[in-house]
């Protein structure tokens, strides 16, 4: 093994983390430390955190919800006060595969499948049209946001399907990376606004896809069936879709209006300016919008979770 993979595997074991917190932590100050999976958490959390405590607060990426987990079974909590530790992770599968959900006064769970599962709603949308689109004619919003809706309900029908085939994989413990879909091979949508399930030259089916991108075969068509039936039942949906796939229709969605929506706006307007003495201001995008950058442009606009002001509010 060299440098670099002795590296590679010191930092993504829990004991990394768990350094970090033994050396910092002194019970002489109010320093409060929030153990979380990756960088993005930190975007997130520190939105609302920070607006509670006055206290110095340090962020450490223990690189994935198995690590935070180890990090909370491992430390003395006889030594250590647990207002001043705080573990944050994602739910995701767990209530349908039996997975142990580890609970206590400092680990807060999100309710969704992960934290990008809060980013994907009309609130996040509304802001992001209004702040980085230039647009503030409240039938335009409205009429997006039920374009939105729509579709999103579309998108949800056929993710569904394929969120029964992944709770199948992981209740039965098969090794599967997840990350190994790509979904912009699957669903887009047009320059018309349509959106659309790609059809597959290669593959017989988006299943046959699937499998193939994620090196398996695990499929028994009976029991993911039978899953399937459990979650076309659930009436909150976000629990079960992955967040980054959900996140990524977002991301197809808010493509399009700046693609399209905003151009064809902005020369509508550029027209009335010609004939009309009140000059209405164009819209127009602020910012470069990306599948690789879509969590950090829309973080900041997500309103605070009940659930994680109720968690800090009985920390402070």
């Amino acid at each position: 093994m060299n440098l670099l993979d002795t590296l590679d595997l010191a930092i993504t074991r829990p004991v990394a983390s768990q350094i970090k917190v033994l050396t910092q932590y002194k019970k002489t100050d109010s320093t409060i430390f929030c153990l979380v999976e990756g960088q993005e958490d930190i975007s997130f959390y520190r939105n609302y955190i920070e607006r509670y405590f006055p206290n110095n607060i340090k962020y450490i990426i223990c690189n994935g919800k198995g690590n935070v987990i180890d990090n909370y079974k491992n430390l003395n909590w006889n030594f250590y006060d647990k207002k001043r530790i705080l573990f944050f992770i994602d739910k995701d599968f767990d209530n349908y595969i039996n997975e142990e959900i580890l609970t206590d006064e400092n680990i807060f769970t999100t309710e969704y499948y992960s934290i990008e599962n809060y980013l994907v709603d009309e609130i996040v949308l509304s802001k992001f049209i209004s702040d980085n689109c230039h647009i503030h004619d409240e039938t335009i919003i409205k009429e997006l946001i039920h374009d939105f809706h729509l579709k999103h309900a579309d998108f949800t029908k056929h993710l569904t399907k394929i969120s029964a085939w992944m709770i199948y994989c992981r209740k039965n413990k098969f090794r599967v990376n997840f990350n190994d879909i790509n979904l912009s091979d699957l669903f887009q949508i047009d320059k018309d606004g349509k959106f659309i399930k790609i059809k597959l030259d290669d593959f017989e089916n988006h299943f046959d896809y699937i499998c193939n991108k994620t090196n398996t075969k695990h499929f028994d068509l009976r029991e993911i069936k039978t899953i399937y039936e459990e979650l076309i039942s659930e009436t909150n949906k976000k629990k079960f879709l992955r967040g980054k796939y959900e996140l990524f229709f977002m991301f197809l969605f808010i493509k399009y209006i700046v693609d399209q929506i905003v151009p064809k706006l902005s020369l509508k307007v550029k027209e009335l300016n010609k004939v009309n003495n009140e000059k209405f201001s164009k819209p127009k995008v602020t910012i470069q919008v990306r599948e690789e950058n879509i969590f950090q442009v829309l973080c900041n606009k997500v309103k605070e979770p009940d659930s994680l002001k109720n968690f800090i509010n009985t920390i402070k």
